[in-house]
């Protein structure tokens, strides 16, 4: 199916940093998560998905034409040896479409430990923008700035490819509208789970009409248009059905754009 001209002018947006702001997501009412929507990938143009050894390893952002972020976990206890991934771009599926590039270099932040400073870049070994069709929409998403915070009770958008109610795996790129938790809420409501000030918290008020699911690391939380959060950990309130989490932790992306922007310089210069 043939994209709208309309969404081939946001893409060239996105590549030269003109459009600002990414539009709200919008699509279908087929649901595969609580409350949650099956998208077409101009709707997060920038999601992107981690492959290991030809499977399905994880959510990814692209920040660059060649860099993509995401969560460290999805390179512990597996090998971090570039040839053994790939990254697929401009798919809203995990199995087809789009292009598949190979991966050049894997950094993970070297504080990570048990879910803190949960975040990694991955450098491609080709740019993105060096491949665009009138079929396939890619775009990068700007980042929150250094120190810079989402309100609480914010509604903030987060999609991916995390499990369903039946414990599949969505064929589709799932959507779903959450709102931000205010940092001491939550830092109670995780208990005993570490909330550190590296992280932010969304959630939802109705557990039987909206919510998460487990499976997926680097999901992309983003507000008014800007990347603030990549998923970290789940959380399950007595009584709710397993694999469902009304509140969950994510790695908060202002607090590492210093890093973010010193390790894009290094992965750049010494290739």
């Amino acid at each position: 199916m043939l994209v709208p001209v309309i969404l081939l002018f946001l893409q060239a947006q996105y590549w030269h940093g003109e459009a600002g702001v990414v539009k709200p997501m919008s699509s279908t009412k087929n649901a595969k998560l609580i409350g949650g929507h099956d998208i077409a990938i101009s709707d997060a143009p920038y999601q992107v998905s981690l492959h290991f050894k030809g499977k399905y390893k994880c959510s990814a952002v692209l920040v660059d034409v060649d860099i993509v972020l995401t969560s460290a976990e999805c390179f512990i206890g597996i090998s971090r040896n570039p040839a053994h991934y790939k990254i697929r771009v401009g798919s809203n599926s995990i199995h087809e479409g789009g292009w598949l590039h190979d991966v050049k270099k894997i950094v993970i932040h070297p504080r990570y430990h048990v879910l803190t400073f949960n975040i990694a870049l991955v450098k491609t070994a080709s740019v993105f923008s060096q491949e665009v069709t009138p079929v396939i929409i890619v775009g990068v998403i700007p980042m929150m700035e250094q120190g810079e915070e989402v309100p609480d009770g914010a509604n903030v958008q987060v999609t991916g490819w995390g499990l369903t109610q039946e414990q599949t795996w969505p064929k589709v790129l799932q959507m779903i509208e959450v709102q931000t938790v205010n940092w001491q809420t939550c830092v109670y409501e995780l208990d005993p789970f570490v909330i550190t000030k590296e992280m932010m918290c969304a959630g939802v008020a109705e557990p039987d009409k909206t919510g998460f699911y487990e499976g997926d690391w680097g999901v992309p939380l983003v507000y008014n248009g800007k990347l603030a959060g990549l998923s970290n950990y789940f959380y399950r309130r007595r009584g709710v059905q397993k694999f469902f989490y009304p509140t969950q932790s994510y790695t908060k992306v202002s607090a590492f754009r210093n890093w973010i922007a010193e390790t894009i310089q290094n992965m750049t210069s010494h290739f």
